[in-house]
C-alpha cells in the first residue's frame, strides 16, 4: 500500500518522522488520530471477524484513510489559492503525485506552477501560498512553452 501511494515502503516514515512540518495546511495533523479512532470503533462494531486478512486490510486502511483525506483537504485548499490567484496559466499536480515526487535529493518538483504577467510561481505546501520562482530554477522546470513566450533563462534576474 505504501508503495502505490508513497512510491516506497520507506518514504511514508521519512514523510511522518522527518518532513511532518513540510505540510502547512491548518489543523492537518488532526486528520490521522482521528481516522485511526474511527477505524478502532469501525473494527469493534465488525465483531468477531476471524478471517487472515483482517489484519492487513486494516493496516492498508490505516494507511489509506488517512493519507486520501489529508491529500484531498490539502487539494482542496491548493486549488481554491490557485482559483484566487489569478493566473494567466497554471500548471496543477495533485497532492498525491506530491508525495511521490517530494522531496527529491536532486531534482526540483513543482507541486505547481503558475505564470502571472510572465512572471512564474510555484506552490509551497510548508506556507500554502505561491512564491516567485527564481529564474535560474524556472528556465530548468517550467513547461517549455511558458520559457519561451517570456523568455526565462538562466541568468535572468
Amino acid at each position: 500500500m505504501t508503495t502505490l501511494l508513497f512510491g516506497s515502503p520507506v518514504h511514508p516514515i521519512m514523510l511522518a518522522l522527518l518532513w511532518h512540518d513540510r505540510l502547512g495546511a491548518p489543523l492537518w495533523q488532526l486528520i490521522p488520530p482521528l481516522c485511526l479512532v474511527a477505524l478502532s470503533f469501525t473494527v469493534r462494531f465488525m465483531g468477531p471477524v476471524n478471517s487472515p486478512f483482517r489484519v492487513p486490510i486494516l493496516i492498508c486502511l490505516a494507511i489509506l484513510l488517512p493519507t486520501a483525506i489529508v491529500g484531498v483537504y490539502a487539494d482542496w485548499i491548493r486549488h481554491r489559492a490557485v482559483q484566487a490567484f489569478g493566473a494567466d496559466e497554471v500548471e496543477e499536480h495533485s497532492f498525491f503525485r506530491s508525495i511521490r515526487e517530494a522531496p527529491s535529493d536532486f531534482q526540483f518538483f513543482l507541486h505547481t506552477a503558475a505564470l502571472k504577467g510572465c512572471t512564474p510561481y510555484a506552490w509551497s505546501y510548508r506556507k500554502m501560498a505561491f512564491y516567485v520562482l527564481k529564474p535560474d530554477v524556472g528556465a530548468n522546470v517550467l513547461p517549455r512553452e511558458w520559457i519561451v513566450r517570456c523568455g526565462i533563462r538562466i541568468g535572468n534576474r
